[in-house]
């Protein structure tokens, strides 16, 4: 197999994966230790009981956004990022988000740069309903280090929920048929940008306006995350039920399969992916399927519904303001493809490839 123009980019997924594997070969005992998971490993979340509460915790980044940033000089809204990665994470396990706590790594300690990262926090906890109550810095010039001298920097969060009785979702109750509905994002969110910094900073530098953009490269690549906490709300109220809810973010639509069901997909009706996909692509020679495992590819959340609920869930999505489209459905399936039929592709394992392959 040919080497993948994200890996040719510094990231290669493959490492990674079998890295992963030793970690997790490691640590997974230690369960026997403390409080074990009422969710299998591989899930958006976990989640512990302690005494009658569930409660579900996350952890994640912001990523090579953060070099973005730097170079533009603005950090306002990789908070929101960060609050959003986790948050949005939470309610794919049924969890209402209650809490945060945030890490920040710097080279060296800015009041400003705090002051933004601070805004973009509390704007992204706004808008997921929920309090920061706590958190670490940490001044390491000896380790990080950016693409601004002086300026390197990382922010991760931790997220903590609670999942009511009978809430939890593993997408144990997908059954064939069931709709697969899809959500849009706000661009990139923070996913896959070690490939698309080296594809459009390579094309243009960041402070170049771009018409598909309505914008500068930079403003576009720090769109924030969509936080999808109010949708997960609306669809709640509405009461629809719910087999699963699957955050797209890297790995793309393959995300689809963290269920417990044996179940695939057919996605048969996928929307025009966004002008930033579509220049990433084209400039930089990346084929669809890489675009496809690596992108949100303009779809930041699905949402798995009984076939009776379709129109009652896109007209609580549609009412949170966000585009939402009814992608395909679920199919009786041990090996849990996901298939693209309209661009050819089959989705399994970590990749999408082309038919035939």
């Amino acid at each position: 197999m040919s080497t993948s123009q994200y890996a040719r980019s510094g990231v290669d997924t493959t490492e990674a994966d079998r890295a992963l594997s030793r970690l997790l070969l490691e640590v997974t005992p230690t369960q026997a230790f403390g409080a074990r998971s009422e969710i299998g490993i591989g899930h958006f979340a976990a989640v512990i009981r302690v005494g009658p509460l569930q409660l579900a915790l996350t952890t994640d980044g912001v990523g090579t956004k953060l070099l973005v940033a730097e170079e533009m000089g603005r950090y306002d809204t990789v908070g929101i990022d960060c609050i959003g990665m986790n948050v949005n994470d939470l309610i794919c396990v049924g969890a209402t988000p209650l809490t945060m706590l945030d890490y920040i790594a710097v080279e060296n300690s800015d009041p400003e740069v705090f002051a933004q990262l601070g805004r973009g926090l509390a704007e992204g906890a706004k808008q997921a309903g929920v309090s920061i109550i706590g958190g670490e810095t940490a001044i390491v010039p000896e380790m990080v280090k950016g693409v601004v001298e002086g300026r390197g920097l990382d922010l991760v969060g931790m997220a903590l929920g609670i999942v009511d009785e009978g809430a939890l979702l593993d997408g144990s109750a997908i059954e064939p048929g069931d709709v697969v509905i899809g959500v849009a994002s706000n661009g990139l969110h923070s996913n896959g940008y070690t490939l698309a910094r080296r594809v459009l900073l390579g094309e243009w530098p960041i402070d170049q306006y771009v018409p598909e953009f309505e914008q500068s490269v930079g403003e576009e690549l720090l769109r924030p995350v969509t936080i999808y906490v109010p949708h997960a709300n609306a669809l709640r109220d509405a009461k629809v039920r719910v087999r699963a809810i699957a955050h797209i973010t890297g790995d793309g639509l393959l995300n689809l399969r963290r269920v417990e069901a044996a179940v695939g997909y057919e996605i048969t009706d996928l929307p025009e992916p966004p002008p930033v996909f579509q220049l990433i692509e084209k400039i930089g020679g990346i084929e669809r399927a890489e675009m496809r495992t690596v992108f949100n590819m303009g779809i930041g959340l699905t949402v798995t519904v009984a076939p009776g609920d379709t129109d009652k869930a896109l007209e609580a999505l549609h009412a949170c303001g966000s585009d939402a489209w009814v992608l395909g459905k679920a199919v009786a399936d041990p090996e849990r493809k996901v298939l693209l039929p309209g661009e050819g592709l089959i989705g399994h394992s970590k990749l999408f490839v082309r038919e035939g392959r």
